[in-house]
């Protein structure tokens, strides 16, 4: 795969609105399937399930649902889906991974709770690389672990602390098309990169609430230019880098009805006039984003946790070739008014 040299970096407009809270409850992570499919773990106080819609808005039912028993989830935490479209899911209060066909239909499980190779304490994120190996950030291990996506044990990397390639409670993960990992170190606030093998490549972050500085960092996700996108989770807001690390843009939401929302909202007289006399400023914001997804379209998508809701945008952008700018400047330059 091979990168741009540059970007024209032409607007990020926000593009529409995918769920609701009756349905989108407390979204905690999503995959995109074929044929406009959406999935998303959906971890709120009556749900426990993953929801299945479309690109349209349309409901397409629930897979698993609340219980210990074969599919059925405990606190869901995220969840990808390999080439066959089937759903691997991870449970942090059941120390597993479950497995789902694209229908719903309960496949297999695995995981065991323990701190030895291969054992899992609160397994959160999870990314599949080109071989359809299984990364899994295994939190309360503070560490990295590899498996065949059928739980066989590959080899691990990182520990406690703050230095490079440690890790203090991490949560997301993702692999981009070169192969390379990032993960969201969650309480070292900062997004650490590594190679397939577990080798440190670069590090984004601080903690703080200004550009390039995060509060715990959830999730994220790596376009097919190289531009990194960050569930900022507690500063309310996605973070867009390019890939070299420098900081792009921020996203703070701009959301809409859409069209689950509009029909429910019609059909409610209460809700009706609640919508009638509030501001709408603070309902279109991002509340504690949870994840981050991308798609061959250049469409964004936001799991907007305390919204019930999936914001959507749409990136435009121009490959540029290095004869179309100017060199990269070698020294400061002063400029005089």
């Amino acid at each position: 795969m091979i990168r741009p040299y540059a970007l024209l970096r032409a607007g990020f407009p926000y593009l529409r609105t995918i769920g609701m809270r009756r349905i989108t409850d407390n979204p905690v992570d999503l995959a995109l399937g074929e044929e406009g499919r959406l999935y998303c773990i959906c971890r709120g106080e009556v749900a426990m399930h993953i929801r299945r819609f479309s690109w349209d808005d349309e409901d397409l039912g629930t897979i698993g649902g609340r219980g210990t028993g074969d599919g059925q989830f405990v606190w869901p935490s995220s969840l990808v889906r390999d080439k066959d479209e089937n759903l691997l899911v991870s449970d942090e209060a059941l120390h597993r991974i479950t497995v789902f066909d694209k229908d719903g239909k309960f496949l297999s499980r695995w995981g065991e709770r323990g701190e030895g190779e291969g054992h899992l304490d609160r397994p959160s994120g999870l990314a599949l690389d080109a071989d359809e190996n299984l990364f899994v950030v295994d939190t309360m291990n503070h560490r990295v672990q590899k498996f065949t996506n059928d739980g066989q044990f590959l080899g691990a990397w990182g520990g406690f602390g703050t230095g490079e390639g440690q890790f203090n409670m991490p949560w997301g993960i993702c692999i981009d098309d070169l192969g390379d990992v990032y993960v969201a170190d969650w309480r070292n606030d900062r997004i650490q990169k590594f190679s397939a093998d577990g080798e440190s490549i670069m590090t984004i972050g601080s903690t703080g609430d200004g550009e390039g500085q995060f509060n715990r960092p959830a999730r994220l996700t790596v376009d097919s230019d190289g531009d990194i996108y960050v569930a900022d989770w507690a500063n309310d807001r996605v973070q867009q880098f390019d890939k070299r690390g420098r900081y792009v843009d921020t996203f703070i939401g701009d959301a809409t009805l859409g069209k689950m929302a509009t029909t429910y909202v019609r059909s409610n007289a209460k809700v009706l006039r609640l919508r009638e006399t509030t501001t709408l400023g603070p309902s279109k914001r991002l509340r504690g984003p949870s994840a981050v997804q991308v798609d061959a379209e250049g469409h964004l998508y936001i799991a907007d946790y305390g919204s019930h809701r999936i914001q959507v945008y749409k990136k435009e952008a121009y490959p540029l070739r290095p004869e179309e700018l100017l060199p990269e400047p070698t020294a400061p330059s002063l400029s005089t008014v």
